[in-house]
């Protein structure tokens, strides 16, 4: 959820979607980032609710990964998007919960919205989330937009929400079973699939016929 790696994901693996995460700071500005907190970059007092942009801004981010460390600046939505469009791949933005973003407020999304029209990315745009409410609000107002449901396990009812209001599913890869895409294709919806980081997993949901595959860090030969 940094410039550094959204640039890397395009660059050295190629892949052809970048998936962010979406959380608002105090004075309501979106950002990338998974958590509330800044603990996985070794931070433990910062909570990103309670925090505003311009404070996040100046925090140096530091993770070491196999002996490499890290350092970077957090990313916000806007910036992210430039990356997406400058690079030529699609967004995928998950909502995460947050003031203005969730099941009973989305009140910021068309701010979000003017983000992805700004970039020019309406159409590639996918927008991820597991809050139903916020979906069905979208769906309403901006049906141009791709919308996926994000799912652990897909109950036999869902399938029918999901015609309904026009959204893809995203299913946990353990989860997807040819039983799953069949029921996707009665109701012609796309399946997509996280977060697969073995090359024998991936090989399994690509032959069930997922058509977007999540990874960390998978790198497969062309």
């Amino acid at each position: 959820n940094t410039a550094e790696a959204f640039i890397n994901g395009a660059t050295h693996f190629g892949y052809q979607g970048l998936e962010c995460d979406v959380k608002v700071t105090v004075d309501s500005q979106l950002v990338c980032w998974h958590d509330d907190h800044l603990k996985r970059v070794g931070i433990d007092s910062i909570m990103i609710p309670a925090t505003t942009l311009e404070q996040l801004q100046s925090l140096s981010l530091v993770q070491t990964r196999k002996d490499v460390t890290y350092t970077a600046k957090i990313c916000t939505v806007d910036e992210y998007l430039a990356i997406c469009k400058e690079y030529n791949v699609f967004p995928v933005i998950e909502l995460k919960w947050g003031i203005g973003l969730n099941n009973n407020d989305m009140t910021l999304f068309p701010a979000l919205y003017a983000l992805i029209e700004k970039h020019g990315l309406v159409e590639e745009a996918i927008i991820l989330t597991s809050m139903k409410q916020s979906l069905e609000y979208i769906r309403s107002n901006y049906p141009q937009l791709t919308c996926q449901w994000l799912r652990h396990k897909v109950q036999d009812e869902e399938y029918t929400w999901c015609q309904d209001w026009g959204v893809d599913l995203s299913v946990a890869h353990t989860s997807v079973t040819e039983d799953v895409i069949a029921h996707s294709k009665q109701i012609k919806k796309d399946v997509a699939t996280w977060t697969v980081n073995d090359i024998a997993d991936y090989e399994r949901v690509k032959e069930l016929g997922c058509k977007y595959v999540t990874t960390d860090c998978l790198e497969i030969n062309k």
